[in-house]
């Protein structure tokens, strides 16, 4: 009896020390919380979602408000918030959009999975989106962009000094205005998988800034065509990207984006 109890003990152990867990981190303050600490808090709730990545498939999610997850955690006032996933995808969110109190606008939510009722697998994939997942509920109200929904997401960073954390990726104050509305969709869009001068922490796609900008051996069309549907421009087996819809990135919006990256042709720093 007592060779069993110690090797259901060893198993318990062991099954707890593999749980998953989330990391927020801010300047010297860091948070951990296990997954079956988060499915038992008391402000775990049950939400309807039609929009994520399941779309009709799946709706209902077990979930937290993001907001509640940084409470008692020091904020400063310009900071931003860069969510990690596991596979390389690291997107920097608006702290407004996030932890936003307003009751009239989009409202984020760290859905849970429960090992006991796994979600379904991903299209295409062996995998779910979970143990972690970035929602939202009302996503059109503050146009949600496509970017913004994390899945498998292993921690969040309070960036303090944006600026200062990534100071490579930023146009010159006196940039044209096309060119700091591009750069506003970068950051929407694109850095979550890719970096910009070296700086950045998603790892998905090559910088777009060196060695080469792609506005440097793609024709304007050529590169909105990338954007637009990525396989009818170049193909290859680990091909990751998605295109984006006029939807998802206006007409116009798109070709601020492109000034953007030729304007930064002109700051090709060294990592």
């Amino acid at each position: 009896m007592k060779f069993i109890w110690a090797a259901l003990t060893i198993a318990s152990m062991t099954a707890h020390a593999e749980q998953a867990t989330l990391t927020i981190v801010a300047d010297q303050q860091r948070l951990v919380f296990s997954q079956s600490q988060l499915l038992s808090r008391p402000d775990i709730q049950t939400i309807s979602v039609a929009d994520s990545v399941y779309k009709q498939r799946f709706t209902r999610f077990k979930a937290i408000p993001v907001a509640n997850l940084f409470t008692g955690l020091t904020i400063p006032e310009f900071a931003a918030i860069q969510c990690n996933a596991a596979d390389g995808f690291s997107v920097i969110v608006e702290k407004t959009r996030l932890l936003s109190p307003e009751p009239k606008v989009s409202k984020a939510y760290l859905a849970i999975e429960d090992p006991k009722s796994p979600w379904p697998d991903l299209a295409g994939k062996t995998t779910s989106a979970g143990p972690f997942y970035l929602v939202w509920t009302d996503s059109q109200t503050s146009a949600i962009g496509r970017e913004e929904w994390p899945f498998k997401v292993v921690s969040f960073s309070i960036l303090s000094n944006p600026r200062g954390a990534f100071p490579n990726i930023y146009p010159a104050d006196d940039a044209e205005l096309n060119v700091q509305n591009g750069f506003k969709s970068f950051l929407k869009n694109c850095f979550a998988c890719h970096t910009m001068n070296g700086n950045g922490a998603g790892s998905i796609g090559p910088d777009l800034n060196l060695p080469m900008n792609p506005t440097e051996y793609l024709e304007e069309t050529s590169l909105a065509a990338l954007v637009r549907r990525p396989a009818s421009v170049r193909t290859w087996p680990g091909m990751v990207m998605r295109g984006f819809s006029e939807a998802a990135i206006p007409d116009a919006e798109l070709s601020d984006l492109i000034a953007y990256l030729r304007y930064m042709t002109k700051s090709k720093a060294k990592p």
